[in-house]
């Protein structure tokens, strides 16, 4: 099989449709048509056809997994859901995982870290939360538990009482009873926040 035509596609000048013999077979992009060293008058076989189509698909859903990072950082398992559900082949997209994993543009562990930061420093929330959350992330067990083991929840629930329920008076027993669930529905741990609020009311006080 022969090359006949290389022409470029009046909707997209960024894509060439490729002739073989002439009849069309194929539309890649300029920068495959290049990287695959495509030119008129070349032979060219089924194999090789089949290795470049893949390569061009690979591609696609490689520019769509970037372009989903760019918006917003994804756990390997959020990426991977998200590309198979848009429809990609799972092939493609295990390729393409690994090739992000391999050069750390994808990194469960740096993913996790920001994500403790933020509900440590931006948004508080409790030890409970962030292992619910990053295991639906896919993010492994051990990785949560480096990252948990220096955090102190004490202090996190200690400066929650003192700024985020300033209106609430924790001597009432309906307002105590609203701190608790705030503190509970924000998932720190349940024997720490009674342990906490007991000891600020007092330490004989039912709850």
């Amino acid at each position: 099989m022969k090359i006949s035509k290389i022409q470029t596609q009046k909707k997209n000048s960024d894509r060439c449709s490729i002739f073989i013999d002439g009849v069309f077979k194929f539309g890649l992009t300029k920068e495959l048509v290049i990287q695959s060293g495509l030119y008129e008058g070349a032979e060219i076989n089924e194999k090789e056809i089949e290795k470049i189509l893949y390569q061009a698909e690979t591609l696609k859903v490689m520019n769509r997994a970037l372009k989903i990072m760019h918006y917003c950082q994804r756990s390997v398992k959020e990426l991977r859901m998200r590309l198979l559900k848009i429809g990609f082949d799972e092939t493609h997209v295990d390729d393409v995982i690994h090739e992000l994993i391999a050069d750390r543009t994808l990194d469960d562990e740096r993913y996790a870290r920001a994500f403790v930061h933020d509900y440590t420093s931006l948004k508080p929330k409790g030890n409970r939360f962030i292992i619910n959350e990053l295991s639906k992330k896919g993010i492994q067990r051990e990785i949560i538990e480096k990252l948990l083991k220096d955090r102190d929840e004490t202090q996190m629930i200690t400066e929650y009482i003192e700024k985020k329920a300033g209106n609430l008076d924790i001597h009432d027993r309906k307002d105590r009873q609203k701190l608790l669930r705030r503190l509970l529905n924000r998932g720190f741990s349940s024997d720490l926040v009674y342990d906490i609020v007991r000891t600020k009311n007092n330490p004989e006080t039912e709850l």
